[in-house]
């Protein structure tokens, strides 16, 4: 059918992000936000934040937030009796919430709107698709979900509804997966969320399950961000798959210099076993480590060579000298215990 006239007509084959008014730090050109989960807890405790990136020093008495560290926490119908992080926001149902700083409500569609200058308003996509007259405010974000075995298609006709309709508001993608394996839920969460993600759709991460440790649930959402280009929050290696070619153990090696640079958030290291094919597979990346002869290693920066034909024993010191000589070496940081 014909697309009409006021529908997006943007090209499927270049990234381009909806335009979404910014409310709060969520939306406009703010990056894609994480909100933990906690509401299934009987009484949440500091030590509940651990496995979302912000650590509690008891003897220092202060936080100390991670790369990883989550921007919102949903806590239901529970209360606080501790300081937070003063980056953190908290999400509560509107029933508990009271206003105070750093706290938010979540109401569903159709119900009144607290006094807020951030409301988290949550809908199944359905609602938004069959609804005659979509309720939503200037403070209002999106939280977005879907109980269709297809979500992740519902989920983008739902936000190709609001833009049609010219609502700009910002929309949470949410995401709750049962009975699964880590290894399935890393997979559905990527297949739902990252595919919306890669084409521009959502402002926001909410994912859930039961069945998944806190960490590899908060490490996933930042992982899908990360893939799909729109947070980047740790280190990007990218790497050849090993062949006849390559020139050293490249598990060997990847892990050896993941070992020395993981902490070096944004930096993009490419890891190629041979000179065939290895700099045109890494030419987005920032540096290059790529194997031209029998223990001979090339440093590249960007799609320079820049050292070459180094003795691979002392190759990782050298390019992690070349990351230090273009400014983008900055010492780890030894977690608190």
């Amino acid at each position: 059918s014909p697309i009409k006239e006021n529908e997006s007509t943007k090209s499927p084959y270049e990234y381009a992000r909806r335009a979404t008014s910014q409310i709060g730090n969520i939306g406009g050109s703010e990056v894609p936000r994480v909100i933990a989960d906690l509401s299934s807890k009987d009484k949440i405790t500091p030590a509940n934040l651990f496995a979302f990136g912000c650590n509690y020093s008891v003897d220092l008495d202060k936080w100390n937030l991670t790369d990883l560290a989550v921007d919102y926490a949903f806590i239901g119908d529970n209360t606080l009796d501790f300081e937070i992080p003063g980056t953190l926001g908290v999400i509560q149902n509107v029933n508990v919430w009271n206003g105070s700083e750093q706290h938010y409500a979540l109401i569903k569609l159709n119900d009144a709107r607290p006094d807020s200058d951030l409301v988290f308003v949550e809908a199944d996509a359905s609602e938004i698709l069959n609804s005659t007259n979509l309720n939503l405010g200037e403070n209002d974000v999106l939280v977005l979900t879907s109980r269709n075995a297809h979500a992740m298609p519902e989920i983008r006709s739902a936000i190709k509804r609001l833009t049609n309709e010219g609502l700009s508001n910002p929309v949470i993608l949410k995401r709750s997966f049962e009975e699964v394996t880590e290894s399935q839920f890393q997979l559905y969460s990527a297949t739902d969320v990252g595919a919306l993600l890669t084409d521009g759709l959502g402002d926001g991460i909410w994912i859930t399950s039961s069945d998944v440790p806190a960490k590899v649930i908060n490490s996933t959402a930042f992982g899908i961000l990360q893939a799909s280009r729109t947070r980047i929050s740790k280190t990007e290696y990218i790497s050849c798959p090993s062949c006849g070619r390559t020139l050293f153990d490249l598990q060997e090696t990847t892990a050896m210099i993941r070992k020395r640079t993981d902490h070096l958030k944004g930096v993009k290291i490419g890891i190629m076993g041979c000179i065939v094919n290895g700099p045109g597979e890494m030419a987005d990346a920032d540096y290059g480590y790529v194997g031209v002869g029998v223990g001979k290693i090339t440093l590249y920066k960007g799609q320079e060579v820049v050292k070459r034909a180094i003795p691979s024993e002392n190759a990782l010191d050298e390019l992690i000298d070349l990351i230090k000589e273009h400014g983008d070496w900055v010492e780890p940081v030894a977690e608190l215990a």
